[in-house]
């Protein structure tokens, strides 16, 4: 009894902090007052000159902008590391899976032979015949926390995490405030739909915490981790598990999607800026130093940003926010042209500036427009329109990830990997 009276407390609390956030004003999605996205993505950049063909764009124009932001913004990602490598894969039971889906833990090694790490993915593929989609995601809290009744076989944070991952019955709670796939996605509904998914914490390589993550960059970059950021680190990690998941013939590697929310989003817009080989890309609620301008006066600030997360940047990140007039993310959006790309938000989601990430996305439409595809498609920022390579939506409510969201990235990947 004390355990149920305990629930609905938490249900309570939650219901609570829900009700007051309809109080929360609703962002004004009005382009006529957006940010301007200066300059052009095609424009003369310093002294490179216009770009006029695709060829100009991914020999000069692409290569230069990968260079300026990991020089203003994120860092490098880690150097003279050796290749990801598969150490353990295991099958783990899991009752509510099992029917659907082979459901592994698997132990994937990075870093340097004198800097050895690793992390834990949990792979779920869907009992099939033929090589499967598959969506890479990062967690906030770990594979045990993605699971309603996780074995004790799965592992848990390798590094510290939210304190709040540890403490189940905090669950209700948090997925009250932040949406009901905070933690995890929706398996079944990937699976039906035959995509498999592979899920992993970050953290278990850089840690979400300041001093902790210092430590971790120190380990993995060496002596360039003073340059360095954990949004970098983290992005570099995708394309990790892309390497060991790409050599399963289980998995369709022409096929392979990455997704991620708020700060993960930010990790997986920067990804597939970097790695061309993902077939498609989800940002959910990115903000600044993802899908939204840095030079817009909505949203969380850099320098805010970089006092409470000094880890997530280098110090060069906020120097260019004030001064790089020349670098903002409608660049990093075009970087992942001609592919397909999900873009998802919030009407009382202030703090991710919104109406900054449509504003770059139209920018970024000129480089689709290069290469013959339809970029953004549409004119109505609130409803999903899946028919160009940008999709982009805000839905009601705030931060977090819901049912609805997950009902449009579905949609948005059946439109794109043509299953």
């Amino acid at each position: 009894m004390r355990w149920i009276g305990l629930g609905l407390v938490i249900a309570l609390i939650a219901g609570l902090l829900v009700g007051c956030s309809t109080m929360l004003p609703v962002v004004k999605l009005d382009p006529a007052q957006a940010p301007p996205a200066p300059p052009s993505v095609l424009g003369a950049y310093g002294p490179d000159p216009e770009v006029t063909s695709i060829e100009d764009w991914e020999t000069r124009r692409a290569p230069l902008l990968r260079r300026a932001f990991a020089e203003h913004v994120y860092g490098p990602y880690p150097q003279h590391v050796a290749p990801a490598r598969l150490i353990l894969s295991e099958p783990v039971g899991v009752p509510e899976l099992d029917a659907l889906a082979m459901v592994e833990q698997w132990s994937v090694g990075v870093g340097s032979e004198d800097r050895p790490l690793h992390f834990n993915m949990l792979v779920v593929l869907p009992r099939s015949d033929r090589p499967v989609p598959l969506v890479i995601m990062q967690t906030f809290c770990g594979n045990r926390a993605a699971l309603r009744d996780p074995p004790d076989t799965v592992a848990g944070p390798l590094t510290p995490a939210f304190p709040a991952c540890d403490d189940r019955w905090m669950f209700p709670l948090i997925e009250g405030v932040f949406g009901r796939y905070i933690n995890g996605p929706p398996f079944e509904d990937l699976l039906e739909r035959g995509y498999g998914v592979a899920l992993y914490y970050a953290g278990d390589i850089v840690a979400d915490e300041p001093e902790v993550a210092r430590g971790n960059l120190a380990q993995l970059y060496g002596d360039e981790a003073e340059n360095a950021g954990a949004i970098a680190a983290w992005a570099w990690l995708y394309s990790q598990a892309y390497d060991v998941l790409a050599a399963d013939a289980r998995v369709d590697a022409g096929r392979v999607a990455i997704w991620g929310h708020s700060r993960n989003g930010k990790s997986a817009l920067l990804a597939g800026a970097m790695d061309r080989r993902f077939a498609a890309i989800i940002s959910h609620q990115s903000g600044r130093g993802g899908a939204s301008l840095n030079r817009s006066d909505a949203g969380e600030g850099a320098t805010g940003m970089m006092e409470e997360y000094p880890h997530w940047f280098p110090p060069a990140y906020v120097r260019a926010t004030d001064s790089h007039a020349m670098l903002d993310q409608h660049q990093l959006i075009a970087l992942i042209a001609p592919r397909p790309l999900l873009l998802g938000n919030a009407t009382r989601d202030a703090w991710a500036d919104p109406l900054g990430a449509w504003v770059a996305a139209q920018a970024a439409d000129q480089v689709y427009d290069l290469y013959g595809v339809e970029g953004l498609a549409g004119t109505d920022m609130r409803a999903p329109n899946h028919a160009g390579r940008i999709a982009f939506y805000a839905r009601s409510g705030l931060h977090g990830v819901s049912t609805a969201d997950w009902r449009v990235f579905l949609d948005f990947l059946d439109a794109h990997l043509d299953r």
